[in-house]
């Protein structure tokens, strides 16, 4: 019996002679003296529970790791967002996702190692929790010069003022979509670490958003930009 990693197509895999084990098994039990065969077979078994107890080990290892990371980098995003540092949000989202997939590789080797302990683990959960998403349409809307009625008799000093006044509240709702998809991918990463990365389609969906949230926010930054 022994232990082995998942495969190519993430299949978990394991190589199992529990028949001809519990035949040995049976046969001590009965006080037959063991064969060789028997002996090897019991020390085989012995030393796969030992390793299958070593990568449960490991396993819990990596799971706290990925906690304390993912404070890490659920605070860095959330300052990096903050300062609008465009250029240092792909390695932060990088990273979720590289331990993202560690958490997942583990925790295959780790249901393998409790398949051979007879300790299975709760089935993941039928439905996935749903992950927001957002979109350009749901933020709040830049307005326009169009949406003001042209007043008749308007001085030039008028509609001057008028501009301004438009202009001041354009970058306020500017600032407003900025904030709040930033907050959003906060959110969801967030709600990642809090799973400690263990809910894998959960995690590969609210990553998923993540890009597309990180895509709408460097576009809600260019809007300002292009204020004329």
């Amino acid at each position: 019996m022994t232990l082995l990693e998942p495969d190519t197509d993430g299949q978990l895999a394991l190589e199992d002679d529990c028949v001809d084990l519990d035949a040995a098994v049976t046969r001590l039990k009965a006080g037959v003296k063991p064969t060789a065969e028997d002996i090897t077979l019991l020390t085989e078994a012995a030393r796969t529970a030992q390793r299958a107890f070593e990568e449960v080990g490991a396993a819990n290892d990596v799971l706290d790791d990925a906690s304390d990371l993912g404070e890490d980098l659920t605070t860095a995003l959330a300052e990096t967002l903050r300062r609008r540092a465009r250029a240092e949000v792909p390695a932060l989202l990088g990273a979720l996702r590289a331990q993202a997939a560690r958490v997942e590789r583990s925790e295959a080797v780790r249901t393998i190692a409790n398949r051979i302990l007879g300790n299975d683990g709760p089935d993941e959960p039928a439905t996935l929790d749903s992950v927001p998403a957002l979109t350009a349409d749901l933020l709040p809307r830049v307005p326009s010069v169009y949406d003001d009625e042209e007043e008749l008799g308007a001085s030039l000093a008028d509609l001057w003022e008028r501009q301004e006044r438009l202009e001041r509240v354009q970058d306020r709702v500017r600032g407003e979509r900025v904030e709040q998809v930033a907050a959003h991918l906060v959110s969801l990463t967030a709600r990642i670490v809090d799973r400690a990365f263990m809910e894998a389609r959960f995690t590969r969906a609210a990553l998923d958003e993540m890009d597309r949230a990180h895509a709408l926010w460097c576009a809600c930054l260019d809007e300002g930009l292009k204020r004329p």
